[in-house]
């Protein structure tokens, strides 16, 4: 077991340790606020209640949302060309100026961007929005890492501007930008205008078809969410962080889909993908033990270890519980941390929209239902539908912590009572 442990470690760790993927991760966490306002927008805009419509068309006030939602979820690839070549300029410490590099990924994002050219000459272009928004992030992924190696191996080659050293920093660092930024533009021009005379029409939609499709194809796929949450919560299980090691993939399987699904719900269209990786949350892992412990924990120590670890587990900090009870290497808790509960959450919810009793998930809460109740994410991404199926997908994962819960505490009630005598 102990060796088994050990590679574990050492393959988490470099997962956890590859720059590509921190990259990534820390740039998505970075837009966690523009995600969230875009999808509190998308929530409101799409509540499919009549009355509600018209209260929100007639009052102006869908418009405001639609507007927020627009500039928020709708621009997201554009963002994300901007902090994933900041984030790779920062991770891999290259560069001079990290808003350079930001800056020109931005620039090589919109370049390969088509836009519709205006007959009239004092008219202004027209960019798709479409590709500006969740069909653009991996274009915008892919441009920005190029963009990040270009100017790596410009610095690394001495291939840029040098300045006296008297030159203020600040101006110093914009002048080394020049050169590694003119290569980058200049590329992805000739790229956009090479396939613009293509089939496919444009070098976004070449990516979309090459690795966004099969991408989504991958990621439809229920079995392999439930062996990555399977694999999270097993790495926590071992002490380490599973939403750091698999968190990425998962993002980067699902976030797509997740949009897709927002746009067509804030549009009152119907939702067009069933399955988006997502599943009827149970909090981030410790509430259901949490509860089970708060109603049969008899031992000083697991009362006193509840309490306090309840309240920051209900809004995603499992920190306390995972270590304070502990969870970690605690085999009373494998079974119902790393199987039972991503098996019921993940299963279980699948099952219910075959059968037509839980809607499609309209991504509304995405990636930031982990630090909401899970109650409220449940609400605002399967509506009263999720509300109530959660607490009854949590109240059957609560059922099964009862029994290694009650083992654990009647373990530490015999070491509480040796101790005292």
């Amino acid at each position: 077991m102990e060796k088994f442990l050990d590679k574990l470690v050492i393959l988490s760790s470099k997962f956890a340790q590859n720059k590509v993927l921190n990259v990534i991760q820390s740039s998505f966490m970075l837009l966690m606020p523009v995600t969230m306002l875009g999808g509190f927008a998308a929530l409101f805009n799409g509540l499919g209640i009549d009355a509600y419509q018209a209260f929100i068309t007639s009052t102006g006030i869908k418009g405001i949302l639609s507007v927020i939602y627009q500039w928020t979820i709708g621009m997201f690839g554009v963002y994300v060309s901007f902090l994933v070549a900041l984030q790779f300029a920062r991770n891999f410490r290259f560069a001079k100026s990290d808003i350079a590099v930001a800056l020109t990924s931005l620039v090589c994002f919109l370049i390969v961007t088509p836009y519709t050219v205006p007959e009239d000459p004092y008219g202004a272009a027209q960019l798709p929005v479409s590709w500006l928004g969740s069909q653009g992030m991996f274009t915008a992924i892919i441009i920005a890492f190029a963009v990040g190696v270009i100017f790596m191996f410009c610095e690394k080659n001495n291939i840029v501007i040098k300045l006296p050293e008297q030159v203020p920093p600040m101006v110093s660092a914009q002048f080394t930008s020049l050169i590694p930024g003119a290569i980058a533009m200049i590329l992805f021009a000739i790229l956009g205008k090479v396939f613009a005379g293509t089939s496919l029409g444009s070098f976004h939609q070449l990516i979309y078809t090459i690795v966004s499709s099969p991408l989504k194809a991958l990621g439809s796929n229920v079995f392999g969410y439930w062996v990555l949450m399977v694999f999270l919560y097993g790495l926590w299980f071992c002490g380490i962080h599973g939403g750091m090691t698999a968190g990425p993939i998962i993002m980067m399987l699902f976030m797509q889909l997740q949009m897709e699904n927002m746009t067509a719900y804030q549009a009152n269209q119907p939702l067009p993908n069933m399955f988006i990786g997502d599943a009827l949350s149970f909090g981030t892992g410790s509430i259901p033990m949490l509860v089970a412990a708060l109603i049969f924990c008899k031992s000083e120590s697991n009362k006193s270890i509840t309490r306090l670890s309840f309240l920051p587990a209900l809004f995603g900090v499992d920190e306390p519980a995972y270590f304070g009870m502990p969870m970690i290497l605690n085999p009373f808790f494998f079974i119902p941390w790393v199987i039972i509960a991503p098996t019921v959450s993940v299963w279980g919810t699948h099952i219910l929209k075959m059968i037509g009793l839980l809607g499609y998930a309209n991504g509304t809460a995405g990636s930031n239902a982990a630090n909401l109740p899970f109650f409220v994410g449940n609400m605002m991404n399967y509506g009263i539908g999720g509300l109530i199926w959660g607490c009854v997908l949590f109240a059957v994962i609560v059922l099964a912590y009862v029994p290694f819960v009650k083992a654990y505490d009647k373990q530490m009630l015999e070491k509480e009572s040796e101790t005292a005598e």
